[in-house]
């Protein structure tokens, strides 16, 4: 049995086949798409997520910790590094003095 659609046309072939519809381009979709909301920077840093930010082991990154290069907050059990001193040491380190972080 055919079915009308609202424009008129069968939604359905001879034979109880369904129509092919068009479907859209590639281009169309990511025109139409939403990019995911940004995720915000976290305060503070772990000392695994310290050395993923700065491409570093997280040994270098304790040592760093040692030499007094970077400090931590232990209020609690977990070290903890702030943005800004990563940021800070970045800057203080980086040859190039307009480095914006």
């Amino acid at each position: 049995m055919k079915t009308e659609q609202k424009n008129g046309q069968p939604d359905t072939l001879p034979g109880g086949r369904r129509a092919r519809f068009d479907l859209p381009s590639p281009e169309t979709i990511a025109a139409h798409t939403v990019p995911p909301p940004a995720k915000p920077e976290p305060l503070f840093y772990d000392i695994k997520q310290a050395a993923a930010a700065l491409n570093m082991c997280t040994k270098t990154v304790r040592r760093l910790l040692a030499r007094g290069k970077l400090t931590s907050c232990k209020a609690v059990r977990k070290i903890l590094i702030p943005r800004e001193q990563i940021t800070a040491f970045l800057k203080a380190t980086c040859d190039k003095p307009d480095f914006q972080a």
